[in-house]
């Protein structure tokens, strides 16, 4: 049925280019020469005999609805005897054009590439000069593996493995559809799909190796390599290498014998060849079995792996960039383009499996043309990757919970080996309700999924899967006390990545500051300038700020991580629980010791304490951003951002809106605003009420305050100071008087009033004259002096014009903590010293909870395996 379907397209493109084709047209004999296309893979085609020494071949796709042209071709040739010179053979391609360098052989298993000198582009076509013998050769766009072929290596395959291959399906041509399954009853597999496209045989080569390469590993792992040898162990192998028979064997350029591309039916299913493989996934989820990833393996122009976009992320997080990243350090590769997507609609495996499962679903892509020993060592290097990094993904701590639901599975986790250890529960029922909160968890995780807040659905489902026994996870405890742990655990993940921008903004700061740290510039009180310090002398003062906030945020924390799991509504239960190890597993100090204060009264205080601490790190903040915004009314500021990141006015083209200062202070705006918001929602209720225990008031704090210390440290990082600008202010506003009182106090024993008010007179002098003080002449200075003090100037003038210089004012300061360089330098190593230990404790505290979270996954995983 197929072969007259062939020839019947194949003499209408044969008529339409001209020539009078019959069902025989698929063979020519020119009388020195055979090409015949009348094999499974050959070449969808008719073919004109012009003379003795050359053939036309027509090549036509295999009907109208094509996207991305794959002029397959694929015949067939040998001499007969006697017959001299060369075949020339003319590819034809209508409205089409030549893309794949002709490929040889003799046998149809071994190729090698047709001599470059034998292939001849004419136009759009190709004209190929061969030399056949009497056995004759095989030339086509792509090795032949044909269905023969596949059945060949699928043997091999189950030889090497002791695995079958299962019928799992056919096409619209009766062809059978195989598919592999190594460990079936792991409860996580791989799945490799290939072949959907007819004429994409190096993705074909590439899932081969693949295969191959896995199927080695999984036989090298044990018990040698501990990370693979438990991958392998708990990981099945799932491989549908052919999924387009019919395409295949008729040489259809893209389309199976429906007319449809396959690789656009994920989704509406009219094709039973993507009905197969959706029925294999759902018969495996019925057995609670998931897919881990997906590979989808093609061909294009270039290697490409075509992965999920920022805004689809997945489980594993960042799977595709580790994973490729990986595979550079297992082998040889071939250059390729790592081509992130975002999710659509139009029907493709990679699409369907992410939006269906939330896991890496990738298409695969080899070049046409790339070397084949390339594709064999970068697909063991890719296959080789793929288990590493999800060896360490398994071995690897949990990463911290990113909702409500999860800190909430991870309670309901906690209490389930809690109870299981003390005997409340069976080890039976333990392990049921263990592999069914895991099964609710991976449904949770795929995208679109509710993840609800409220326990009792979540209990639902699990009596579904595990029967009404499952409700025994929640003896001796209450929504009061889950739902507040998961809170809890929720806040203690954002204080730390609060604290970390704190640190981060901190650690700018200092760098700023160490840049700076002698740079004179002009201080202001009561918006009036003052004194000269330095640039990086008032960095410090933000520096400490941030060390109080980072302080606070630690101090506050040991409050914080506390437990309320075990206290129930409010007075505990009638059931033994252990409240520490509960405490424990979820990596808190200890439990909240009063079980009324546990959910009623410290679920109001820690918040309060947050809302305290980043209200007033943000009014500090906001101080920050408005003076430098102050700079800013003036046409030449002498602290201002880096021209890239200022942004151009619509209207008014010298404009140079300094927008990153606008945003960071209206982003501490929003910071103080929401934290005001957590305290009136405590503010006169009753202990026990919803208003303040809602998580979102809270969230959305630690939302604006992370953003905040984000573009606090990266205003900081655009930062440039004009030492040249900020000395001309200082000339212009008289602020080293400061120091000319105190040269004639500290040189010459004039009272410090005294020396004040000569000070004084010399800015009013030069300032009704519109003078700097350092044209001041001798005479003026001596002059002024004995109007105001009635007695000659007792320093020499030289002395009082060297107080008129910034540098020696700063120089000259003496205390604890000022601009002087000396005392710059001591600070600078102290701030530096306090930040790496507040780095320190942030890093051990999150390694604290993921070990706890580490070892609460393998108490799970012993309850779940009983």
């Amino acid at each position: 049925m197929a072969k007259s379907a062939i020839s019947a397209a194949a003499a209408l493109a044969l008529a339409l280019a001209g020539g009078a084709a019959t069902a025989q047209d698929s063979v020519c004999d020119t009388g020195a020469f055979t090409l015949r296309m009348d094999y499974p893979g050959a070449g969808l085609g008719a073919c004109r005999v012009v003379g003795a020494n050359e053939v036309v071949v027509a090549i036509r796709p295999e009907d109208d609805g094509w996207i991305n042209p794959s002029p397959w071709y694929g015949f067939h040739v040998r001499r007969h005897p006697k017959a001299q010179g060369e075949l020339g053979v003319q590819l034809e391609y209508g409205l089409h054009k030549h893309r794949y360098v002709p490929k040889i052989s003799v046998d149809g298993r071994n190729w090698r590439l047709l001599a470059e000198s034998a292939v001849a582009r004419v136009g759009d076509d190709a004209m190929l000069t061969l030399s056949p013998d009497l056995e004759g050769e095989f030339v086509s766009a792509g090795e032949n593996l044909d269905s023969a072929f596949y059945d060949a290596w699928r043997e091999r395959i189950a030889a090497a493995t002791g695995a079958e291959w299962t019928r799992i399906g056919e096409s619209i041509g009766g062809r059978p559809i195989h598919a592999l399954s190594i460990n079936p009853t792991a409860k996580r597999y791989v799945l490799l799909l290939g072949r959907q496209h007819p004429p994409e045989v190096t993705g074909a080569l590439a899932l081969l190796r693949f295969v191959e390469r896995l199927v080695e590993m999984r036989g090298e792992a044990c018990p040698g390599n501990t990370a693979r040898c438990g991958f392998f162990a708990t990981h099945g192998l799932v491989v549908v290498p052919l999924l387009n028979p019919d395409g295949v064997d008729a040489g259809h350029w893209r389309h199976n014998l429906g007319g449809a591309d396959l690789n656009r039916d994920w989704g509406t299913f009219r094709q039973p060849e993507t009905q197969t493989v959706r029925d294999l996934v759902d018969g495996f989820e019925t057995e609670r079995r998931a897919p881990r990833v997906v590979l989808d393996f093609h061909s294009t122009r270039r290697n490409v792996f075509y992965t999920q976009d920022a805004d689809s992320p997945t489980r594993p997080s960042e799977f595709a960039a580790h994973w490729l990243a990986a595979a550079a350090q297992h082998g040889k590769l071939y250059d390729f383009e790592n081509a992130p997507r975002p999710l659509t609609g139009n029907g493709t495996a990679k699409n369907y499996f992410y939006g269906r499962f939330g896991i890496p679903s990738i298409t695969y892509e080899v070049a046409d043309e790339e070397d084949r020993a390339l594709i064999a060592s970068s697909a063991s290097a890719f296959a080789e990757a793929l288990v590493d990094v999800l060896a360490a993904v398994d071995t690897d701590p949990p990463p911290p919970c990113p909702d409500f639901f999860c800190n909430m599975t991870q309670a309901n986790a906690a209490s389930l080996v809690m109870l299981a250890a003390t005997g409340l529960l069976g080890e039976q029922q333990a392990a049921r309700i263990a592999s069914a909160a895991t099964w609710v968890e991976e449904e949770q995780a795929r995208p679109g999924a509710a993840r609800p807040a409220n326990y009792l659905r979540f209990e639902e489902r699990l009596i579904e899967l595990a029967g009404t026994a499952a409700a025994d996870v929640h003896m001796g405890r209450s929504r009061q006390d889950l739902h507040g742990t998961a809170r809890r655990m929720l806040a203690r993940t954002e204080w730390l990545a609060i604290l970390g921008g704190v640190l981060e903004a901190r650690a700018a700061i200092l760098e700023l500051a160490a840049a700076e740290a002698n740079t004179p510039i002009p201080a202001y009180t009561h918006g009036v300038q003052a004194q000269p310090t330095t640039f990086g002398h008032y960095l410090l003062a933000f520096s400490a700020a941030l060390r109080r906030d980072a302080e606070r945020l630690i101090e506050g924390f040991t409050r914080l991580n506390r437990s309320p799991l075990g206290a129930a509504a409010l007075g505990t239960s009638g059931f033994a629980l252990d409240r520490h190890r509960l405490a424990t597993l979820l990596g808190f100090a200890a439990p909240v010791e009063n079980s009324y204060d546990a959910n009623l009264v410290s679920s109001f205080d820690y918040r309060l304490e947050l809302a305290g601490v980043l209200s007033a790190s943000a009014v500090a903040v906001g101080q920050f951003a408005q003076n430098l915004h102050t700079q800013y009314h003036d046409p030449h500021p002498w602290i201002a951002l880096d021209a890239g990141a200022t942004s151009g006015s619509s209207i008014m083209p010298q404009k140079r809106n300094p927008r990153p200062i606008d945003r960071l202070r209206s982003t501490a705006s929003e910071v103080v605003g929401k934290a005001q918001t957590i305290v009136l929602l405590a503010h006169n209720t009753n202990t026990g009420m919803h208003d303040y225990r809602q998580p979102a008031p809270l969230m959305e704090l630690a939302m604006e305050a992370k953003e905040m210390y984000r573009r606090y440290a990266a205003l900081v990082g655009s930062l440039r100071v004009d030492g040249e600008r900020a000395s001309q202010e200082l000339a212009l506003g008289y602020s080293t008087m400061t120091e000319v009182a105190d040269a004639l106090l500290r040189e010459a024993g004039v009272p410090f009033r005294a020396a004040h008010a000569y000070a004084s007179s010399l800015v009013d002098f030069c300032r009704a004259e519109g003078r700097a003080v350092a044209t001041l002449t001798d005479a003026e200075l001596r002059r002024i002096h004995q109007e105001v003090a009635g007695a000659p100037l007792p320093l020499a003038p030289d002395v009082l014009r060297e107080a008129f210089d910034p540098a020696t004012l700063l120089a000259n300061r003496r205390g604890f903590g000022g601009p002087q360089p000396a005392e710059m330098t001591r600070s600078l190593t102290a701030h530096r010293a306090d930040l790496k230990a507040h780095q320190h404790w942030l890093e051990n505290t999150q390694r604290a909870l993921a070990d706890a979270r580490a070892a609460l996954k393998t108490a799970r995983e012993e309850v779940e395996n009983g």
